[in-house]
């Protein structure tokens, strides 16, 4: 299990709002040389919020882990970078040797990239994360009204 610690920012309508508290990155030995997070550090560093069934008896300010099946992560990554992937050399191996080979990687990479679209939005169920029911802290933190 992936297990993440988040804050409740909101509940309402058997929903609650979640922030996630801190960063994977930001707390493993090899951030100095990791690739990930060098690319994690250009991309925009807004709050992230996530919107989950609730858990009866949480409050908001309360902090709660969540968790994911690490058969979750490996499933997004597959539906992520396999459909590209197989585009990529079925159009090259389609398009054949001489000018045929780059247009037919081109447009089985395009191709394949929009059956990774097309089968995470099909999956996004099965990737949610779990809140479980136990709350991280023991006391809750005040969350100023927006």
């Amino acid at each position: 299990m992936i297990a993440e610690r988040a804050r409740i920012v909101g509940i309402a309508g058997g929903r609650m709002t979640l922030e996630p508290l801190g960063s994977a990155c930001a707390t493993c030995g090899s951030v100095k040389s990791c690739g990930t997070a060098k690319v994690g550090k250009l991309l925009p560093s807004g709050q992230r919020r996530l919107v989950l069934p609730a858990v009866a008896g949480r409050r908001v300010g309360e902090e709660i882990e969540l968790t994911l099946p690490e058969s979750a992560l490996l499933a997004a990554a597959a539906a992520a970078y396999l459909p590209p992937l197989v585009g990529l050399i079925a159009g090259v191996v389609i398009g054949g040797s001489g000018n045929g080979g780059p247009i037919g990687a081109a447009l089985g990479l395009a191709l394949g990239f929009l059956a990774a679209r097309a089968l995470a939005r099909t999956l996004a169920g099965r990737f949610q994360p779990v809140p479980l029911g136990r709350p991280v802290s023991a006391h809750v933190i005040p969350i100023e009204k927006e």
